[in-house]
C-alpha cells in the first residue's frame, strides 16, 4: 500500500463525522458566519462589539453566534453580567482562511488566464 493509499483510507466517506462536517460547511456558506469567524480567529468579543466589527445589528448577531455555538464552533464564557464569544480551536477558523485563499487563487488564474501573456509560462 502506498502512502496516498494509507492517507485516503483514514477519509473514508462513511465516518460517523460526515453529517458534522457537512453542516459546518453549510453554516460557512453563510456570508455573515464567515465574517463572523474570520473577525473572532483570535480574541474574544461580545456580541456588541462583534456587531460593530462586523457591521450588523446586535440581534442578528447574536442569531448568528447561537447557530455557530450550537454547532460547536464558538463557546460563550459568561464575565462581569457580559458573555464574550471565541473560536473553538482552529479550525473553522483555518477552513475560512483556506476558503478565501481558494478563491483568491482562482480569481489570479482567471485574470492570469485573460491576459496576453498567459501562453508565456514555463514548462
Amino acid at each position: 500500500m502506498t502512502m496516498k493509499e494509507v492517507e485516503h483510507a483514514h477519509a473514508t466517506y462513511d465516518t460517523p463525522h460526515l453529517n458534522a462536517a457537512v453542516g459546518v460547511f453549510a453554516l460557512l456558506a453563510n456570508l455573515v458566519s464567515v465574517k463572523m469567524i474570520l473577525a473572532i480567529r483570535d480574541i474574544e468579543v461580545s456580541a456588541n462589539h462583534l456587531a460593530d466589527i462586523v457591521d450588523l445589528p446586535v440581534d442578528q448577531t447574536s442569531h448568528e453566534l447561537h447557530r455557530l455555538e450550537s454547532a460547536g464552533i464558538v463557546s460563550r464564557q459568561r464575565r462581569e453580567s457580559r458573555d464574550f464569544y471565541l473560536l473553538n480551536g482552529v479550525h473553522a477558523g483555518a477552513l475560512a482562511e483556506a476558503a478565501i485563499f481558494h478563491a483568491e487563487h482562482q480569481q489570479q488564474e482567471r485574470t492570469r488566464a485573460g491576459s496576453p501573456t498567459s501562453n508565456l509560462r514555463p514548462n
